[in-house]
């Protein structure tokens, strides 16, 4: 069990992944609001995952200004358009499906393409967006974000890049690159479960280097649940 005295300061500790859910998505249309005021619109990277997943269901009960917000994925795996393991139809199913946000604002990977045209269609796509304004990353059992995974090496100076051999199916996916992800006004990393416990360990060591360290936005938060401490 790790001290939570001993935490850095932007580390949040909630009692359960609904906690961390729940304070997240008021904490996102609070800042979404904000972009909207001084910008004209919100600009939202999601992520995969179970935690993730429980945010897109609370955004669905929420009301805002949904017509200026833009949607874009962290990563997505090589399948079928309508595949239920795609993290876009996961979130059309928890969230996007009822509407809210317009068609043309939900940018998904097109990885039905192949990765190659999928990464250079999405590079192409987010070109012009020099920062986010909020991140949403996951963390696996191996400290693996989006879809880079620990020991595996990308190619520098590319916004989306191309993993070819994930250790969990399918092997081959899209991802934005650290230096993507990084570009971002506040990046929030939500991590939840006791099966996470091994990885946070390692992260906190400052000895592992795992993927989920190397994303650093203008303002970075780890929401955390007590069981993966």
């Amino acid at each position: 069990m790790v001290e939570i005295n001993s935490l850095p300061k932007n580390w949040v500790v909630f009692d359960s992944a609904e906690d961390v859910a729940e304070t997240l998505v008021t904490k996102l249309c609070h800042l979404a609001q904000q972009a909207i005021e001084d910008k004209g619109s919100f600009t939202l990277v999601t992520a995969g995952g179970t935690t993730p997943q429980k945010c897109y269901e609370l955004l669905a009960q929420q009301t805002a200004d949904w017509q200026n917000w833009h949607i874009y994925m962290g990563d997505e795996r090589c399948l079928p358009v309508d595949d239920k393991d795609r993290n876009s139809v996961a979130l059309s199913q928890a969230w996007l499906f009822f509407g809210k946000i317009p068609s043309q604002n939900i940018h998904f990977i097109p990885t039905e393409l192949g990765s190659d045209l999928a990464a250079k269609s999405y590079a192409q796509l987010i070109q012009s967006i020099d920062q986010f304004d909020v991140v949403l990353l996951g963390m696996g059992e191996d400290g693996h974000t989006a879809s880079l995974f620990p020991g595996h090496h990308y190619p520098q100076n590319q916004s989306v890049v191309i993993e070819t051999h994930s250790p969990k199916p399918p092997s081959e996916r899209v991802s934005l690159s650290y230096e993507k992800l990084s570009q971002a006004k506040v990046v929030f990393k939500l991590i939840t479960g006791q099966n996470k416990r091994n990885a946070v360990k390692d992260w906190l060591k400052q000895q592992a280097n795992l993927p989920i360290q190397q994303v650093e936005g203008e303002q970075t938060w780890v929401y955390i649940d007590s069981a993966a401490l």
